[in-house]
């Protein structure tokens, strides 16, 4: 089994640039939408389509345009195959995502990359399934991120051509499809995924004290943008620091979209959730991990 770097984090919290960061840094593979084109036969559609025509359709939550090379999660081929988009019991027996791993290392001597956002909170089940693999963890503003998922729902509105492809299911893409084009569905969504992040943030908090600290990275995608080196130096027991510096940098998104506004909620947990950082990376510290 090839060694595994898992990229976790919040949907909109800058899992898409740290992966591509990582991979670049580490000389790694990582799971494009061309690897998972040859698994899902409305992605390959799609990428066919899109060559036909030659257009370039961006992701539809953002601006960054879909190619055979943009990096993917891995919970689109979980899904696929098991109706799940994270990693749990039976995916581990179908032991669909390690032969992804296997796919992806091609017999040779390398490291894969893989983020998924559905595992965020899951790490240590990941950690605990593939032995030779390690976590970089990525928190944001929160509310930055539900700013953005408020974006990014809006816009599929009217850009949903990639994330129509990735659902393979004709009747979820048909419900999907529904909901989105629905003003007042959509406007509930995106209320219910901010509520459930917010949870969700409060559950991590709580449990990174229990992650092993030799094997995950408590990044920040705001420090990362403000000094990608700085930010990087966090995950120097995982990956060269100055490397993943330099390809944060390389890889940084022109648009950067800071919070509109906090309410005193998303301020509290916000503070509660940079403070289980602050604490897990001073222990990280204390055991000698980084300087």
């Amino acid at each position: 089994m090839a060694e595994v770097l898992f990229v976790t984090g919040f949907n909109r919290s800058g899992t898409t640039l740290v992966t591509s960061a990582v991979t670049q840094a580490a000389r790694a593979r990582t799971l494009t939408v061309g690897d998972l084109a040859r698994h899902m036969p409305s992605v390959q559609r799609f990428l066919a389509a899109g060559s036909k025509r030659g257009t370039v359709t961006d992701r539809g939550v953002d601006r960054l345009p879909v190619s055979e090379s943009t990096p993917e999660e891995y919970g689109w081929l979980l899904h696929a195959a098991t109706g799940d988009f994270a990693f749990g019991a039976q995916a581990a027996q179908s032991r669909v995502l390690d032969s992804l791993v296997d796919e992806l290392a091609d017999g040779a001597d390398t490291t894969v990359v893989l983020k998924n956002p559905w595992d965020t909170s899951r790490e240590g089940m990941l950690l605990g399934h593939f032995t030779r693999s390690r976590v970089l963890l990525v928190r944001r503003d929160l509310g930055a991120i539900e700013d953005s998922q408020g974006r990014a729902w809006e816009r599929m509105a009217t850009s949903n051509r990639y994330t129509r492809a990735l659902i393979g299911d004709s009747r979820r893409r048909a419900e999907f499809l529904a909901g989105i084009l629905d003003p007042q569905v959509r406007r509930r969504t995106i209320r219910d995924l901010q509520r459930r992040t917010r949870r969700d943030a409060l559950r991590l908090a709580r449990s990174v004290s229990k992650l092993p600290l030799d094997r995950v990275a408590f990044l920040s995608y705001d420090e990362l943008r403000a000094d990608p080196r700085g930010g990087a130096a966090w995950a120097a027991h995982i990956i060269d620091p100055d490397a993943l510096g330099e390809a944060i940098a390389a890889h940084t998104f022109p648009e950067y979209n800071a919070a509109c506004g906090r309410n005193v909620t998303s301020a509290v947990i916000d503070w509660y959730w940079a403070r289980a950082w602050q604490r897990s990376r001073a222990r990280q510290v204390r055991a000698g991990l980084l300087g």
